[in-house]
């Protein structure tokens, strides 16, 4: 937090208590369920709640009678919301279409006091920055379920300018974030059109031989060495477990966020696969998909497919990606679904030439250059957006 005596002229520090009334959400009743069908009424819970605002593709409803029993405990387009369970310091605003929502137990509202003193968005956008992630976290119980009490909230300072510097800060860091959001829009979109070539060139209109799996690959299963033991963890061998799959990453994958030792690996029976193998997510969940960048092992969520040299890679790569549903639907198990190294090896896929599979790959490869320079772009929107809120919440943005 700045020091008083190096704000700029007009501006002060002062505790979330004196402007904002700080009230907790609630959770459904006992016994009460949220509908099976929308209604009037919807539920917000913290998954719902993306940095600044609510992502409504997939809100939960209540019925009116659930609602009554806990219409006290709602939120406003007027408010800012903070998670407080959890998920810890989120915060945004309320689109006008869900004025009046219920809100979960698991995040705070702070209604504003006096919206001349301060403007709800730039509160958002200070809750965001690091003084005040800073001051969140301090005040995080993080035994067990990490929380934020009310009463703490209520004591984090921030740097309060006159309300007209407060709207030209969110002016600019608005048109920022909408940058933010070009570029995304733009590698989403990079996405879509190699899946449509992909469909183009080998799609269910173009009939070729098929092949097994196993017919065409070597397939690998994963292990984990023992955790309890120290000597088996960070070596120089690269250990991938599913969770480091994001959607819409490169991929291929160079690093992994854990390594073990020789001894781990030989512990495990784990088996190292070269680089190329295409790693395939068959438990917790099923269908993820990475292409290995250089030799490594993984854990016991995958398939690991080495390809012969009959089928290219980035072909399978893509292949499975479009087949995520398919592959989900061979999962067996009750506790959680799993393929089994046998169902991998049946899988039966088209077998394109491999001079048509290595055209396609070529194309991936013109596409995956250009979408380098798109992550190096979004890093730097990134970085601006990072420094633009240095400088805003230190008086430095806007006179």
């Amino acid at each position: 937090m700045i020091k008083e005596n190096e704000l700029p002229d007009g501006w002060k520090n002062v505790k979330l208590e004196k402007l904002c009334f700080v009230k907790g959400g609630k959770r459904i009743p006992k016994g009460d369920t949220f509908s099976h069908t929308k209604t009037s009424r919807a539920y917000l819970r913290v998954t719902d709640m993306i940095k600044k605002s609510i992502n409504t593709s997939s809100l939960k409803y209540i019925s009116e009678e659930v609602y009554n029993k806990i219409q006290k405990y709602i939120i406003s387009k007027d408010d800012v919301y903070i998670t407080i369970a959890g998920t810890i310091g989120l915060s945004g605003t309320i689109p006008p279409e869900l004025d009046g929502t219920s809100l979960t137990e698991n995040a705070a509202k702070l209604v504003i006091k006096d919206d001349k003193v301060l403007d709800k968005t730039y509160l958002a956008y200070i809750l965001d920055s690091v003084s005040c992630q800073l001051q969140i976290k301090q005040r995080t119980n993080a035994v067990g379920v990490p929380k934020l009490a009310i009463f703490r909230i209520e004591t984090i300072e921030i740097p309060v300018p006159p309300l007209p510097i407060q709207k030209k800060i969110v002016a600019i860091l608005e048109k920022t974030e909408k940058l933010r959001e070009w570029r995304k829009e733009a590698d989403a979109l990079t996405d879509d059109f190699l899946k449509s070539v992909f469909q183009d060139m080998f799609g269910e209109k173009n009939k070729f031989d098929e092949a097994k799996l196993g017919e065409v690959t070597k397939i690998i299963s994963g292990s984990t060495p023992s955790t309890s033991k120290e000597e088996y963890w960070g070596g120089d061998i690269d250990w991938i477990a599913p969770a480091e799959l994001i959607d819409g990453d490169n991929y291929y994958y160079f690093e992994t966020k854990k390594k073990i030792t020789k001894k781990g690996l030989k512990s495990c029976s784990s088996t190292l696969f070269p680089k190329e193998t295409v790693m395939l997510t068959t438990r917790a969940p099923i269908g993820k998909v990475a292409i290995a960048g250089k030799d490594m092992c993984s854990n016991q969520g995958f398939k690991n497919l080495i390809p012969s040299d009959r089928i290219n890679p980035i072909y399978l790569y893509f292949w499975l990606l479009l087949k995520k549903r398919y592959l989900n639907s061979l999962g067996r198990g009750v506790t959680f679904k799993e393929i089994s190294k046998t169902i991998v090896s049946n899988i039966e896929i088209p077998l394109p030439p491999i001079s048509l599979q290595n055209k396609f790959a070529s194309i991936v490869e013109k596409v995956e250059d250009m979408r380098n320079s798109q992550k190096q772009s979004r890093q730097e929107i990134d970085n601006l957006f990072n420094a633009l809120m240095q400088k805003a919440f230190k008086g430095e943005l806007v006179g």
